[in-house]
């Protein structure tokens, strides 16, 4: 009887690699006919979005889109406050990782700094520093060498623990919204600037199907419907839930990642004709994975009494464990806002978003850096409309789940929640609430058998006992794969234990 490989296939998702490029993404924006000229420019928000991945060669062709709102003082007898919304679209070049392996990559873009500049009555300059961070990740299966059949075969193997892939999804889900206008707020007649926060998502299950639930906080800032046209702003929340895309049972363990790929927010009008209500609309990219952890025997050694053996190995790269930390941060700030001119009077609106994040492996340790942009608008005592920006560093360390070999394979925070108290007449009390949350893997490299050869040997003459004197370095094993002899048979003869190593210079018979 011939020998026989018997092979277990694996499939595993695994982060090859991470890339972070930035590019100047410069724009002109042109008032609309329909709006007034341009005294000065109280705020410039940009957000980037990734819109499309195409894979080109041995390089990748990220598409996405820079959406500015600008929100200036007109040059108009009565200085109203105005806004624009316009967008234009951007393109990035990533280059492949270099491997032999089908790859995917998950992308997503953020603005890292924004400046406007007001050429004329008319056009807007804006410059913004676009950062696209591309993790590129490989699905593919290897085959596990489990066993040898054959007739006098001997294995040596050990356990490894393999996180296998069994599911994994990459869907756009659309989540729609009507809101309402809190009791007692006048109806709006414009919107003049907002911004969607969509905060930590966790797991729920509806029958068996994992999905993704968060809070989403929308911004709005508006001009109302009443004769003196005051500006008024609201925050409202709302549910999000999406679909992951995958099945799961109990056992696995899921992973899922969203990130926002475009919103749009509309004034509705209510059953009396007045616009007290808001529609919002929001795209999100989601990917997920459903993980299932195994123990899989690899075969490290084999010998035959009747055959020559020999055992092709390879090495490969498995992912043994994967988990998710995350921990809440509350950032309490001071904010002192000077006007040489006027004094504050009133706090319209405080939001924040993503400007970056980044993470370090320390010995035992992950250390968790990152930047967030606050916006501010508010009035003065003579009620013009100005705003105060300011970037708020953040940092939170962690400790590594277990030993090993451990990478960071997303970094990710979310703004949970923004509030504010008026301190005096010139301070502003800020809390911000962050809820950080980081992705890690641990490697191993495993040596596994791919192939097997063997030729069958002739029957040979041997000494009916051999008295053997061990050496440094012999094991149980060592010594019967070198006489091809069975390993209990081994043991039993000299009465000790087939895990039992000899000591060195001790007789054995070898029958």
């Amino acid at each position: 009887m011939q020998m026989e490989l018997l092979k277990k296939p694996i499939r595993s998702y695994r982060t090859i690699e991470i890339m972070e490029t930035e590019e100047m993404l410069e724009n002109s924006i042109i008032v609309p006919d329909s709006k007034p000229d341009i005294k000065n420019i109280i705020l410039a928000d940009a957000e980037c979005f990734v819109t499309s991945v195409e894979k080109s060669g041995r390089m990748v062709e990220v598409g996405g889109e820079i959406k500015y709102r600008i929100l200036y003082c007109s040059d108009t007898p009565d200085q109203s406050t105005e806004s624009i919304v316009t967008q234009f679209t951007w393109s990035f070049s990533v280059p492949k990782p270099k491997t032999d392996a089908e790859i995917g990559i998950f992308a997503k873009s953020h603005s890292q700094h924004t400046e406007a500049n007001a050429i004329n009555g008319r056009k807007i300059v804006a410059r913004t520093v676009c950062s696209l961070i591309s993790r590129f990740y490989e699905i593919r299966t290897d085959e596990i060498g489990r066993e040898i059949l054959g007739e006098n075969v001997y294995l040596q193997t050990t356990p490894v623990n393999v996180l296998s892939l069994k599911d994994c999804g990459d869907v756009v889900a659309k989540v729609s919204n009507v809101l309402s206008l809190p009791h007692g707020s006048p109806p709006m007649k414009e919107i003049l600037f907002s911004r969607i926060n969509v905060g930590s998502a966790e797991l729920s299950y509806s029958e068996d199907d994992p999905c993704l639930e968060a809070k989403g906080t929308a911004y709005i800032l508006y001009r109302s419907d009443t004769i003196d046209g005051s500006i008024e702003s609201v925050v409202l929340e709302f549910p999000v839930k999406t679909v992951t895309g995958i099945q799961s049972v109990p056992s696995e363990i899921v992973f899922a990642t969203s990130v926002l790929k475009s919103w749009e927010l509309d004034a509705l009008e209510d059953a009396d004709g007045l616009l007290t209500q808001v529609s919002v609309n929001l795209e999100l990219q989601v990917e997920a994975q459903a993980l299932v952890p195994e123990e899989q025997v690899i075969i490290e050694d084999a010998y035959s009494i009747d055959y020559k053996l020999e055992l092709k190995k390879t090495p490969i790269n498995i992912v043994t464990d994967e988990r998710e930390i995350c921990d809440s941060l509350e950032i309490n700030q001071k904010i002192k806002i000077d006007d040489p001119e006027d004094q504050l009077a009133e706090v319209l609106m405080v939001c924040a978003n993503e400007r970056n994040i980044a993470s370090k492996i320390n010995e035992n340790s992950v250390a968790a850096q990152g930047t967030m942009g606050v916006d501010i608008v508010f009035m003065t005592s003579s009620r013009q409309v100005k705003s105060y920006f300011m970037e708020q560093p953040f940092s939170q360390m962690f400790n590594l789940p277990d030993e090993g070999q451990w990478q960071v394979v997303q970094s990710c925070f979310y703004i949970d929640d923004v509030s504010f108290d008026i301190s005096g007449n010139d301070t502003i009390e800020l809390s911000i609430k962050l809820n950080i949350k980081l992705r890690m893997s641990r490697f191993e490299e495993i040596v596994c058998t791919e192939d097997l050869t063997s030729i069958k040997e002739e029957s040979r003459k041997k000494a009916p006992i051999i008295l053997y004197f061990t050496h440094p370095g012999d094991t149980m094993w060592s010594i019967a794969k070198h006489y091809r002899i069975p390993l209990s048979r081994l043991a039993l003869d000299n009465g000790l234990d087939v895990s039992e190593n000899p000591q060195v210079g001790q007789k054995l018979f070898i029958m």
